[in-house]
């Protein structure tokens, strides 16, 4: 096999990385490039943070994913879309190489010293006004998103109530309705017509359900490859609800003809993975739980993933997280196929299967075996 640089694809004067002792470099300048997807996969001497989640998600020009990563960080607070965008670019212009340069090990610790808005502010001051940006004067006015106070809080709120008062009145509710009675109201709804409302909020917002969030399965976004494809998604429903009803959207949901309702309108539907999660939102395949679970880096395990999947075998939490890593890494893959992988569960075959698409150690054999195949199985 011919080896290269993971980074450049150099084959000459190539090193080993130390961690995993699987991938090679040509330099430290390219171990250090490449290091911010790679500590992932990597056995690093040090835990992984959110400061690292960060980092990948600045080097893809991507929203964070991971939950704690959004809390820690500000895009938990960060409301609107634009406030979204202006609070990753302004992580880009501290953290891209080519820009301030800041490592994510000196960003976790600016966090958990509690100088986070501090030392940002201090690194861009260090450089001219006229290559600080547009997000730089922006943060300085939003600079409560990450140190919020009772003001902040305040505000914050008032967003939140303009967001659901904005649903309310798109799905046919009075304008004289306040923010409390509107909640209270949803609250007494059955549970799919509490959904789609709290969707329809996230949609007027330009947002969509991210991985850690209760909706991201139901509405299908966890039949995505990544957040671009999500966006996509996005984006169509955005198109669906302006040209059908709200009840005519909630009763597609509950009947499991979202689908249908898409065809209807002219919208592309056509994904098998999309279709096979919205056939039943309320019995979906367990796969589509293992992969929330799996790409989380905190999330409790369903009791129908630690059966199918493994998790049950595990006689400690380091072996559900390298189980959990496992998965991860299946389901970052660009050819990955979940309902291969559930299949692959229903036969008892999980150690088989895997195995067939990386290198897997033996240990994972005891760790994946499960219940299956059961004896009407065919």
């Amino acid at each position: 096999m011919v080896r290269e640089c993971n980074a450049c694809s150099e084959s000459s004067n190539l090193k080993r990385c130390s961690g995993c002792h699987k991938i090679w470099y040509c330099s430290v300048t390219c171990q250090k490039y490449d290091w911010v997807p790679h500590i992932f996969a990597c056995k690093p001497r040090r835990p992984i943070t959110t400061a690292d989640h960060l980092a990948l998600a600045v080097r893809e020009d991507l929203f964070p994913q991971d939950p704690q990563t959004c809390k820690d960080y500000g895009f938990e607070r960060a409301f609107t879309p634009q406030d979204r965008s202006k609070l990753l670019g302004l992580y880009i212009g501290l953290m891209d190489p080519g820009l301030l340069g800041i490592p994510s090990k000196t960003i976790n610790d600016w966090r958990v010293r509690g100088v986070l808005v501090e030392e940002i502010k201090a690194a861009y001051y260090k450089i001219p006004a006229e290559t600080r940006g547009n997000y730089f004067p922006w943060f300085l006015e939003n600079q409560d998103i990450l140190s919020p106070s009772t003001t902040a809080d305040s505000q914050l709120k008032d967003k939140g109530d303009a967001m659901v008062l904005r649903a309310w009145c798109f799905t046919g509710g009075a304008e004289t309705d306040s923010p409390a009675e509107i909640r209270a109201l949803i609250n007494g709804m059955p549970r799919d017509r509490q959904s789609c409302h709290q969707f329809y909020t996230m949609l007027l917002s330009q947002w969509h359900p991210a991985p850690f969030h209760e909706l991201w399965i139901p509405f299908g976004f966890c039949s995505c490859s990544g957040e671009v494809e999500e966006m996509n998604l996005g984006g169509r429903y955005q198109t669906l609800i302006t040209k059908c009803t709200f009840d005519e959207f909630h009763d597609a949901f509950c009947s499991a003809r979202i689908l249908d309702l898409f065809r209807k309108h002219g919208i592309e539907a056509d994904d098998r993975y999309l279709s096979d999660v919205m056939q039943n939102h309320h019995m979906n395949k367990s796969v589509w739980d293992l992969k929330q679970f799996a790409i989380q880096t905190e999330g409790k395990i369903v009791n129908s993933v630690a059966c199918d999947y493994g998790f049950m075998n595990c006689r400690k939490d380091a072996e559900i997280q390298a189980l959990k890593k496992v998965y991860r890494t299946f389901f970052e893959r660009h050819d990955a196929d979940p309902l291969a992988l559930h299949n692959a569960a229903l036969r008892g075959d999980i150690f088989g299967y895997l195995g067939s698409l990386m290198k897997l150690n033996a240990k994972y054999e005891r760790l994946m075996k499960n219940p299956y195949p059961l004896p009407d199985y065919e």
